[in-house]
């Protein structure tokens, strides 16, 4: 007996394709098709963190900073907050361009907290930030607190640059998704003409 299955999630006629599909066949390719939105899952998911990471770590630093009472380095981070027009102050990753630009600013004693900052920040990665992320609670999947404490040597890295962290998301792109990310003896082998293996279009 045939098993049919609609994969449209469009209820117009001329947007449906009817797959009628040997029983033998039906099982690879819902296992092919559950592998792609697993990979598509992945890439969403590797995105959404590449945006929380400098938020996260800018935030991590700063409690750091008031807790060592390194003075200089909170008046900065505070000034950062205070230019902030969005009423949660959150930290960005343009607060941490900002901190690492050498444009002048107009207070000689904030450049003297901005290069103070800028030294507590390497001090912070390289000593604090993977303790931060250990420690963190509010973090509960063992999976997601790896993938922070993989980003720490790119944020490292970033300070050998001239612009540090002036391109960071688009510098480090995810994987694409091609056929090699997929086991090709998953993928079923039709018969060149089967019985009941064919698509047909809803007209």
């Amino acid at each position: 007996m045939m098993q049919e299955i609609n994969l449209s999630q469009n209820n117009s006629n001329d947007q449906k394709v009817l797959l009628i599909i040997d029983k033998k066949n039906l099982e690879p390719i819902l296992n092919f098709m559950e592998k792609l939105n697993e990979i598509s899952s992945q890439k969403s998911n590797t995105a959404t963190l590449k945006r929380r990471v400098v938020p996260f770590f800018m935030n991590q630093f700063y409690h750091w900073s008031v807790n060592r009472k390194l003075t200089q380095a909170v008046i900065y981070l505070k000034y950062l907050k205070t230019k902030k027009q969005s009423q949660q102050k959150k930290f960005e990753l343009g607060d941490l361009k900002e901190l690492f630009n050498n444009q002048d600013l107009f207070n000689p004693d904030l450049e003297l907290y901005r290069n103070q900052a800028r030294e507590s920040w390497k001090v912070f990665l390289k000593d604090y930030a993977a303790l931060s992320v250990q420690r963190n609670q509010k973090i509960k999947s063992g999976v997601t607190k790896q993938n922070y404490l993989n980003y720490i040597p790119i944020l490292i890295e970033e300070l050998d640059q001239i612009f540090p962290y002036d391109k960071l998301l688009s510098k480090y792109k995810l994987p694409s998704v091609n056929p090699e990310m997929i086991n090709t003896d998953d993928m079923i082998q039709l018969d060149s003409n089967p019985p009941y293996s064919m698509i047909k279009e809803i007209v």
